[in-house]
Formats: structure tokens, sequence, C-alpha cells
């Protein structure tokens, strides 16, 4: 009888544990929480991110995703709580914002073309790309930030399409995968460039000399902006935006000494990444932002039609892709640069240019490899960058692959180069049977019991309960 009352204590326990888990670590000398309705998102899986097959397990109950939440949230409230000098965080200092964005704005308006430049100095150099690739403006806060020519023909956001049809069943399969990829993708961008609102503290000398005030204030709009995103519901966050930009391409301009010269080829145009906000953290936000969107402008004409892409981009760039990847895209690629040298920009940019051309499959097994053991990353990007260097023209899919007739197999290789053991399949073996093939109805009492057992003993409430209706 007792041991019988200590099983149905276990299972209890579990049920509890599975419906009431806490799937967010909080620091436990904070108080602050993040909103509910963001919290059962992350639990449930019902953001973008749910169920996506390039976030990695933990190895425990806890999903990759709230792993990433609960890291950021924390990085959050202390950044908060620095720069404004307070223990706790409370809804007055959110109603301040719009004042402190005021003053900043009163500030930088009168040193426009040194902030501009500035910028302009700090994503050239850390993205290492020229200068006269960058087109920044800094306009006062509230101003219009639509970057279209008044030529220039606006989608119609409205516009009734014409109903995509996929041509397979299993075609419309991958074509979820890569949904989920460009998920990946656009969150690696918002999280690179969400880098942008405070790497001000590396030109903290050249902003002294501009203001001395910027600093402080920079810190502390900046840290509730973000601190934000995790306060308000989706439902209730506003459409307002600090900053936009957009790619262009224009043919190079000649020195004014230089004659122009009918040679009948045509001459190609080159990108110019436009950007305007209101302030300068977002002024670097968003240039950021368009040098990743142009190092992944060929994330799907190798392996997908135009009408597919059109499909993809339909489904993954919305609101709530761009909310949540400012939420969980900063955890993301900081995992994705703790795997790469700082001064390596080569690999860095080469990379995850070549990650975003790869068929979502690939894309898949690679990211998980990146996200799951930076210090196993590492030994995996530096053998990547010997072999990049043999052959530069070679694509990362032709690397991985080598001798090999998959890209799954190839990364097994790579992984077994540099001394790391494949991560073990999920896959059922051929020869055990899946719960779906057995008659459970055809087994005695007994049977039933040890299956139970069995389920109790690997945590798997689900199984138990489908088994207890045929005891």
């Amino acid at each position: 009888m007792r041991k019988k009352i200590n099983r149905i204590n276990e299972i209890t326990k579990l049920i509890v544990k599975k419906h009431l888990r806490e799937a967010i670590e909080y620091d436990p000398s904070h108080r602050e929480r993040m909103d509910q309705s963001i919290e059962q998102s992350l639990g449930q899986d019902t953001h973008p991110f749910g169920g996506s097959p390039s976030l990695p397990g933990t190895g425990t109950s806890q999903k990759y995703s709230e792993k990433l939440a609960s890291k950021r949230f924390k990085d959050i409230v202390n950044m908060v709580k620095r720069y404004h000098g307070v223990e706790n965080i409370d809804m007055g200092m959110m109603r301040e914002m719009m004042l402190i964005m005021q003053q900043v704005g009163a500030i930088e308006q009168s040193k426009k073309a040194q902030l501009e430049q500035l910028a302009i100095d700090i994503v050239s150099e850390e993205f290492d790309i020229p200068e006269d690739m960058l087109r920044p403006n800094l306009v006062p806060p509230g101003s219009e930030l639509n970057l279209d020519d008044d030529n220039e023909e606006e989608g119609e956001e409205g516009e009734e399409e014409e109903e995509f049809k996929p041509k397979s069943a299993e075609r419309m399969k991958e074509l979820d995968s890569e949904v989920a990829k460009r998920n990946s993708l656009n969150a690696m961008m918002q999280g690179a460039a969400k880098k942008g609102h405070y790497i001000f503290h590396q030109v903290a000398d050249e902003l002294d000399k501009i203001d001395p005030r910027l600093m402080g204030l920079y810190g502390k709009l900046m840290s509730l902006a973000d601190y934000q995103y995790w306060l308000v519901p989706e439902s209730a966050m506003g459409s307002a935006i600090g900053g936009t930009e957009k790619i262009k391409w224009e043919k190079p301009k000649k020195p004014e000494d230089e004659e122009e010269e009918e040679t009948g080829i045509k001459e190609e145009e080159e990108p110019i990444i436009e950007a305007k906000a209101w302030i300068f953290p977002l002024l670097v936000h968003e240039l950021i932002k368009g040098v990743m969107e142009l190092a992944a402008m060929d994330w799907g004409k190798k392996h997908m039609a135009p009408d597919e892409q059109k499909h993809v981009i339909g489904r993954a760039d919305t609101i709530s892709g761009e909310i949540w990847g400012m939420r969980l895209g900063p955890g993301m690629w900081e995992k994705f640069l703790e795997c790469i040298n700082d001064e390596d920009y080569k690999i860095k940019h080469w990379l995850f240019q070549q990650l975003s051309q790869l068929p979502a499959d690939k894309f898949h097994s690679f990211m998980k490899e990146i996200l799951s053991s930076t210090h196993e990353c590492e030994k995996v990007i530096d053998h990547l960058r010997e072999l990049h260097q043999e052959d530069e023209n070679d694509s990362l899919e032709d690397i991985v692959t080598g001798d090999e007739n998959t890209f799954d197999a190839g990364l097994d290789d790579l992984l077994d180069d540099v001394g790391i053991a494949p991560s073990p399949q999920e896959d059922t073996p051929e020869d055990t049977a899946t719960p779906e093939d057995v008659d459970y109805s055809e087994m005695s009492k007994s049977e039933i019991q040890k299956l139970i057992d069995d389920a109790l003993d690997a945590g798997d409430i689900d199984m138990m309960d489908k088994l207890y209706k045929y005891l």
C-alpha cells in the first residue's frame, strides 16, 4: 500500500511540474517580472520561434527560447537599474522615456553632422565596409521617417494578392521550414542591430567631447526601451518606431574632372544603405540592420522560385516576428559572435551570408551547432576558417558536404574532425514500434501497468494519460 501511495505522489509531482514549472529563471535579487502573457507564449510555444528547428534542446524541461529570454530579461533589468541608479523599476520611469528622448533630440540637432559621421565611423569599422555605402540622417524626434522616393512606387499593403498554390504538399512542408529559417535570420539581424543601442560605449570619448550629457541619457533611454518589450504584451505594443532603413542601388559617382565615356558596357549599380532615425543610438541600429539585410539578400534565390520567396516573406516578416526578434534575437546573435573571434570580420560576414543562402534543413542543422555550445562551436568555426581559406570560392554548403552525399553527413564529419561527437539522432529506430503501431487494448493489465511505470520513469505524462484508459 505504501509503495502505491509513493507512486501516486511521484505521479502528482510530475503532473504539477508539467503544468506549473518555472519556465523563466528570474534573478532572486530582483522583484521585476516580464508580462505574464509573454511568459505564457514562451511556455506554450505560441510565438514565432515556437518549436523552431533552429533552436537546440536544453536537456531539461526548459525550452531554449525560455533560456534565451531568461538571460536577456536579467541583462536588461540590470542595465535599467545601473543606468538609472535605482534598486527597483517602477512605471513612473517608463513615463519619462519621451521626456528623455526630447532632451536628447534637443542636444543632438545642434551636433547633427558630427553624430552622423560618428555613426558612419562606428558601423564602417565594426562591419568592415566602405564609408560611402552608409548614408545616415539624424532627424528630430517625431519627424517623418519615410525613405521612399517621390517617384518610387510603394507596395500596397492592403492590396489583394493572388492566392499562393504550392507545387505539392511535400513542397509546402519544405516552405514551412523556410519560414522558420527566415524567422531565425530576421532575429539574428535584429540581434545584431540591437547591439547598436549600446555601441555608443565604444565612442565614449568622442561623445563626451560633443556633449558630456549624452552618454548617460542614451543609457537611460535605450535600457528603458528594451525593458518595455518585456513589460508590454504584444497586443498592446504600439506601432511607433524611432528609425527606418532602406537599401538602394545606385551607379557609382564619377569624379567631376573625369569625362563621360561611352564604352557600351552596362555600369553595375552599387548598394547604398540609407537610414533615418530620431536619435543617435537608433541611427546606428538602423545602419547595422541595413548591413545585415544586405549580407542576407540572397537568402532564398538559390532554392526557391520568386512566388515561393514572396510567400515565405509574407508569413515571416510580420509585426509579431519583429517584436519577438527584438526579444530573442540579441541572445541568438550573441551566441553566434561567441563562436567567432572579434577581429575576424571576414569569417563573420562570410559565415552569416553563407548561412542565409542554405536551404532550410541545412540551415537549421548548422544553427543548432552554433547555438548549442560556444566552446565547441569555436573549434568548428576555426576549422571552417581554415577550409574557407583553402578555396575562398567554395560555398559553406560545398565545404561542409565535402566528399559526403548529404550536408548532415558532412556536418558530422566536420564535427568529428575537431573532436566533437555528433549529436545523437532523435529518430525512432526502424526496428522499434512507435506508440501509434501498438494496440494497447490487446494487452493485459499487468503489461499496461509496466508501460505506465516506464512512462513515469521517463517523465512522459502524456503517455501515462493515454495508457490509464486501458486499465
